[in-house]
């Protein structure tokens, strides 16, 4: 009775806040009765104070539309947990394996609102890794977010910290999220995550699996696949599931169970196989190698009539949806079921075969930077290429993308990154070209990086084609039966990467450039900007320590300045500050603060701004270098077009070519909303002082 009366007190309250919230989005009764889902009377009543228990549901479907925290407060209120469920000794355990589901006990808790527990996916899913809050908000609301979307996500966050609370050890002092690198972090261990338990024991049968110790390998591959319960996060919103780590988790059960039905297969244990391949056929009904796999186990436990049904339907699928024949890899598994071969393979041959994901496998990619500061662009990259049209889904273009931005801004470091992150997704392996000290033709640069690829994907030195356009095929021809990633450096003209694009839909293309190349076809292009202030000071500070950059803050935001806020300029600094830790940074401040010798400062090892800079203002055409140069000499940080116009002795017309020349070599910013074009800081001083 005393629980009944508190909500009824707060039945007013309740009628005021949906009111209030109401009005401040100039919504009518009817609009938000209608996108909530319940009837135009229950919300009359609601915002009237005559509904004794409004139902939870309600309330929350309401906190959605209305984007108002307090009704989440409300929400919450009217969330009893079955509290005779669950023991003490029970843990809390979370599921993102199949459904999101908070278990602890045989109680399911309530994890909150949609939104709430799209958050709470999203950081089980970068567990024990902050999540910027620039990716909360494009997963949560993409490109439409609220204008309260701050206080959103901070009261969804102390919701999720107040059920974690609750469900945690209550000697543990620390909260399961903690604030970090300007977003949160889920902290939490295998014994509690689903998701960590399947990655820790795919590492074990990886390990088992190049001991030669198959009867482990088949037990941890079983306990493994025994986590899941459908594709990740099944159910929530379109967004989340396909993030880029729930589609590569679900390519990792799609690959681990296709090993394990290969070993069931080898040694005629197809039921089991069929177990396993079939809810996954259901879930990717696309996935060739799946069915390919699924025959074969069909075939060899009698069932040839439903492996050729299971190929038809398929086959149909393909050719009427997609106008696509079906690959090599499903034609090889009709072939073998029409032949009748489908015994299990003499055990002593399985036993020593190699893994075939990992035959001939190339890794070309640099050193991966441990510091890295993260960015929404690496989100938005990776989720290009591991989206349902890439490799997987089979059906489209390869997809191709570019990271274009000035020099120094940290391009190469990011395509590192991003092929790192999706490499279980490109299983054949990463090749990898840099053309920064490419001084060839555009013929003879790409005859050289294709007798390289060539070589990585297990060609012949004797069988490589003399011709570029006999390479170019045999590349393509590799490929297209292959998912591999290339990714190729630092290109300056569209010509140097035509011939290495690849063909077919399973393989894709990451390049970088100064300046986006519009001339590659299908190409996706993302803009790297300089950092902002706080990624800037991030930056020098996981590179000079954190009690350093703490101690002298404010210096550490004055350097980030003079640097421009330009990554490779803030790691130079850091990397001398970590030299000489004898040096404070007010120091490096005052060496930094004149102009005349600041490009100087900023040069450490193999990392020098002025050599960059260099590079790039000789890439450019001998018109566009001296349109600079004049203009360096003439402006002072920003200007108009009339001014433009007046230093290079042109039309407005002439000088606003010139001026968007530059803006697309990345050399100036703008125009801003007063139309002004501005000089990126380190831009202007080696201008001017090659001018000098």
């Amino acid at each position: 009775m005393a629980v009944q009366g508190g909500l009824h007190d707060q039945t007013d309250d309740l009628g005021e806040v949906v009111r209030d919230a109401r009005d401040r989005a100039r919504l009518s009764q009817r609009v938000v009765a209608e996108r909530s889902g319940i009837s135009l009377r229950t919300l009359r009543e609601i915002e009237n104070g005559r509904v004794r228990m409004p139902r939870r549901r309600s309330i929350q479907r309401l906190a959605e539309v209305l984007q108002e925290p307090r009704l989440l407060d409300q929400a919450a209120a009217r969330s009893p947990l079955d509290e005779t469920a669950y023991d003490e000794d029970d843990r809390l355990m979370l599921r993102v394996l199949g459904p999101l589901s908070a278990v602890r006990g045989r109680s399911v808790l309530n994890a909150g609102t949609p939104m709430q527990q799209s958050l709470l996916g999203l950081m089980a899913l970068h567990a024990n890794e902050s999540v910027s809050q620039a990716e909360i908000v494009d997963v949560l609301w993409g490109e439409a977010p609220p204008n309260s979307f701050n206080q959103l996500v901070h009261t969804y966050v102390s919701r999720l910290r107040a059920l974690l609370a609750k469900h945690s050890d209550p000697d543990c002092e620390t909260s399961a999220i903690v604030r970090r690198n300007a977003g949160y972090e889920l902290q939490i261990g295998s014994d509690q995550l689903d998701l960590l338990r399947f990655r820790e024991l795919a590492q074990e049968a990886d390990q088992a699996r190049i001991s030669g110790d198959l009867t482990l390998e088949v037990r941890l591959l079983t306990d493994l696949l025994g986590l899941w319960s459908g594709p990740v996060l099944h159910g929530s919103s379109p967004r989340l599931q396909q993030h880029p780590l729930a589609v590569d988790s679900n390519q990792r059960q799609i690959t681990a169970a296709l090993r394990l039905s290969e070993l069931a297969v080898a040694y005629g244990h197809y039921e089991k196989a069929i177990d396993q391949l079939q809810p996954l056929v259901r879930h990717h009904p696309l996935h060739e190698g799946l069915h390919a796999q699924l025959m074969i186990a069909l075939a060899g436990a009698g069932q040839q009539v439903e492996a050729l049904d299971l190929f038809g339907r398929l086959d149909r699928t393909l050719r009427n949806d997609f106008g696509i024949d079906p690959g090599p890899e499903l034609r090889a598994a009709q072939l073998s079921v029409l032949r009748g071969v489908s015994r299990a393979p003499d055990d002593k041959a399985v036993r020593v075969a190699p893994p075939r994901a990992e035959t001939g496998r190339p890794y070309g990619l640099p050193p991966d930077t441990p510091d890295l500061v993260g960015r929404s662009e690496h989100h938005q990259v990776l989720q290009h290429f591991t989206q349902s049209g890439s490799p997987g889904g089979l059906f489209g273009p390869s997809p191709v993308a570019s990271i274009y931005g000035p020099p120094g801004v940290g391009k190469s470091v990011l395509a590192v990154r991003v092929a790192n992150s999706c490499r279980l997704r490109y299983v054949d392996g990463v090749l990898y070209a840099d053309l920064r000290s490419d001084t060839q033709g555009d013929g003879q640069a790409a005859h050289a990086v294709l007798h390289r690829f060539l070589r990585a994907l297990g060609m012949a030195e004797a069988a490589i084609p003399g011709g570029l356009t006999e390479r170019i095929s045999a590349y393509r021809g590799l490929l297209a039966e292959r998912r591999v990633l290339v990714v190729v450096d630092n290109v300056v003209r569209d010509g140097q990467l035509q011939p290495l694009l690849p063909g077919g839909f399973t393989s894709a293309l990451l390049f970088t450039s100064r300046a986006p190349l519009s001339t590659i076809p299908g190409a996706r292009h993302f803009p790297l900007s300089l950092f902002t202030a706080e990624q800037s000071v991030r930056l020098l500070t996981r590179i000079v320590g954190e009690e350093r950059a703490l101690a002298e803050h404010r210096m550490a935001e004055e350097i980030a300045e003079l640097c421009g806020h330009l990554p490779l300029a803030v790691r130079i600094v850091g990397q001398r500050l970590a030299a000489r830790p004898h040096w404070s940074l007010s120091r490096m401040v005052q060496r930094l603060s004149d102009e005349r010798g600041r490009l100087s400062e900023l040069s450490h090892g193999e990392l020098d701004v002025r050599a960059r800079l260099d590079t790039h203002l000789v890439s450019l055409a001998g018109a566009s270098r001296r349109a600079l140069l004049a203009l360096a000499r003439a402006c002072q940080g920003s200007f108009t077009l009339r001014t433009a116009a007046a230093s290079l002795d042109c039309s407005l017309v002439a000088a606003e070519d010139v001026a968007e020349t530059l803006v697309d070599h990345q050399l100036l910013k703008g125009p801003d909303a007063a139309g002004r074009y501005a000089f990126p800081v380190l831009t202007r001083l080696h201008a001017r002082e090659r001018c000098a």
